[in-house]
């Protein structure tokens, strides 16, 4: 079984993705930056202003923000997420550049939560987009792990029980005798983010608990 990375290499690979994002996005049309993503009811540049405001986040401000929202906390990051998207692309793609090495995750995740963060958003940017997306890696396997485990993404709770393998990366992730399902490792890894269209791209009876 794969040991997890030290807590300092997790948060290097964050800063490093941030970055690596900020080089795809800077590749986009203005067109692209207002296709949806595969966040429901988001704007690709909304899903990009939400990772910045995590690049950026600090506990006190997250708390702030979402307080001036008065609004249900899920409802609060959507509506901070649309007004910071409504900046120009060109400053949202600085903006996580310079905050690449911000090192905030909700209390009680791991640092590898916040790494799936950066990939599963990058992938709905990019995606939403029509834009290449960044090929599976150990990272991904790392970001998926977390996701299975703390089993808060979005309902997808039972997903912990299946055993899923990236067809393309030569990982899994699951209890070996759970139900078993595979496909490219960044389906995996949006599956396991709740996404649908993750979900599709993954074949086995395993797929049946990643339903919502």
């Amino acid at each position: 079984m794969p040991t997890d990375p030290p807590t300092d290499t997790v948060w290097s690979w964050v800063a490093e993705e941030r970055v690596a994002l900020a080089s795809r996005l800077d590749a986009l049309d203005a067109d692209a930056w207002e296709q949806p993503s595969l966040c429901a009811g988001w704007r690709v540049r909304d899903v990009v202003a939400h990772l910045v405001w995590l690049a950026e986040a600090s506990r006190p401000s997250v708390v702030r923000d979402v307080a001036r929202e008065l609004r249900p906390p899920e409802t609060a990051i959507a509506r901070v997420a649309r007004r910071l998207g409504d900046e120009e692309p060109r400053a949202l793609v600085a903006r996580l550049r310079a905050a690449a090495d911000g090192r905030f995750v909700v209390p009680g995740l791991p640092p590898a939560y916040a790494l799936g963060e950066v990939l599963a958003h990058g992938s709905d940017a990019l995606r939403g987009a029509g834009a290449p997306t960044r090929p599976a890696d150990e990272r991904t396997r790392v970001a998926a792990e977390a996701y299975r485990r703390t089993g808060l993404v979005f309902g997808v709770r039972r997903a912990g029980r299946a055993r899923l393998t990236a067809s393309d990366a030569g990982w899994s992730v699951g209890p070996e005798d759970g139900p078993a399902a595979s496909g490219p490792g960044e389906a995996v890894l949006l599956a396991l983010a709740g996404r649908p269209e993750g979900t599709a791209e993954l074949d086995g009876p395993g797929t049946e608990l990643l339903a919502p």
